[in-house]
């Protein structure tokens, strides 16, 4: 069953209503080509509102970008439809738009109030400011609930006549955390998500990427339109700012190796005697309990 036919199906019942997700997806930049491409994060926010469809939930799925026509940005938005989307809403904006006003109207717009809600997002963008505060302040202007740095969605139910997602949410370190989120709700999609599907180049070309109007004004971003904008190059390496007194005691500064950050090295100990120090490491940091 398609998509399509999934939201045709999405009325259903009132006591188990169709889920509603929204995810806003960003044109993102490869790292060496810099061919404009789908984004990483973002692909992964769209490959977990697909799963969640595939495990048999009902959906009531829309995928949504907003930003200026061109070439480059068309090519890459047809990068999520290759990856199982019949249509694409794709709202025009201008180079200097502020994208927050936008997108917070259109999901505004979009609100039934019956359905239970979730917006999906990669936590940062690839192109432009890529600070990551547009999730956190869309929700925000919303009042809605926001979590970051998400690799699972796992359940959506109700209880007391309000919506929760229990969630899994990635910590430093390996480790992850279970969320139970009130709905509606705006989760940043972490790098630890699972990898987003191959995008095919027969649904890329047949799928249809729809013009949808802003609800409101176009209104400029004027905190960008003053900030200078050049290409990212790696910063160099700070030294460690030594202070010694005498001759001796730079000599040692300048020769000490860089601190390791703890550990232990382990030489000619026995299979047994290295997996048991692996497990009580991981112990230790609370990866096993």
């Amino acid at each position: 069953m398609s998509h399509d036919d999934r939201t045709a199906h999405s009325v259903g019942e009132a006591g188990n209503p169709a889920l509603r997700i929204d995810v806003l997806v960003s044109v993102g930049r490869h790292g060496l080509t810099e061919r404009a491409r789908r984004a990483d994060l973002d692909a992964r926010a769209l490959e977990l509102a697909l799963q969640l469809g595939e495990d048999g939930r009902r959906l009531n799925l829309e995928v949504c970008h907003a930003g200026a026509p061109g070439d480059d940005t068309e090519a890459a938005l047809r990068d999520y439809l290759g990856m199982g989307l019949e249509r694409l809403n794709w709202i025009h904006t201008r180079e200097s738009s502020d994208v927050l006003s936008v997108l917070r109207d259109y999901l505004r717009q979009r609100d039934s109030g019956s359905e239970p809600r979730l917006v999906l997002c990669g936590m940062r963008a690839e192109e432009g400011e890529g600070s990551g505060v547009v999730p956190v302040a869309l929700a925000e202007q919303l009042g809605w609930a926001s979590v970051p740095g998400i690799v699972a969605v796992e359940t959506v139910e109700r209880a007391s006549d309000q919506w929760y997602a229990q969630v899994l949410q990635a910590l430093p370190r390996g480790q992850r955390r279970r969320l139970r989120v009130r709905l509606p709700a705006i989760l940043g999609v972490d790098v630890a998500a699972p990898t987003p599907r191959q995008s095919a180049f027969g649904p890329a070309r047949r799928g249809i990427l729809e013009p949808v109007a802003a609800a409101g004004e176009l209104q400029p971003d004027a905190s960008l339109a003053a900030w200078p904008l050049m290409p990212a190059k790696p910063r160099p390496k700070r030294l460690k700012i030594v202070t010694a007194s005498n001759a001796r005691d730079r000599f040692k500064a300048a020769a000490a190796k860089a601190d390791s950050g703890g550990g232990k090295l382990l030489t000619d100990v026995t299979p047994q005697q290295g997996a048991e120090a692996i497990v009580a490491l991981l112990k230790e940091e609370g990866v096993l309990r």
